[in-house]
């Protein structure tokens, strides 16, 4: 996903990994419709559907 979930929140437990993934989210989808550059829009999509995955996975458990 991002370096810091990769690096941080990946170690920390399965609820605080949940609410950074949907933090995530949200501020991605914020920044989608609000101030990005075109350059910058292929790569949130990217992690929105990262972060989704994540969510998924995490949910599952």
């Amino acid at each position: 996903m991002d370096h810091l979930f990769g690096q941080t929140i990946s170690n920390l437990g399965v609820p605080e990994q949940i609410a950074y993934c949907k933090r995530l989210i949200e501020s991605s989808r914020y920044h989608l419709t609000h101030s990005c550059s075109k350059k910058e829009i292929p790569y949130l999509k990217e992690l929105i559907d990262a972060a989704d995955r994540e969510l998924q996975l995490l949910c599952d458990r």
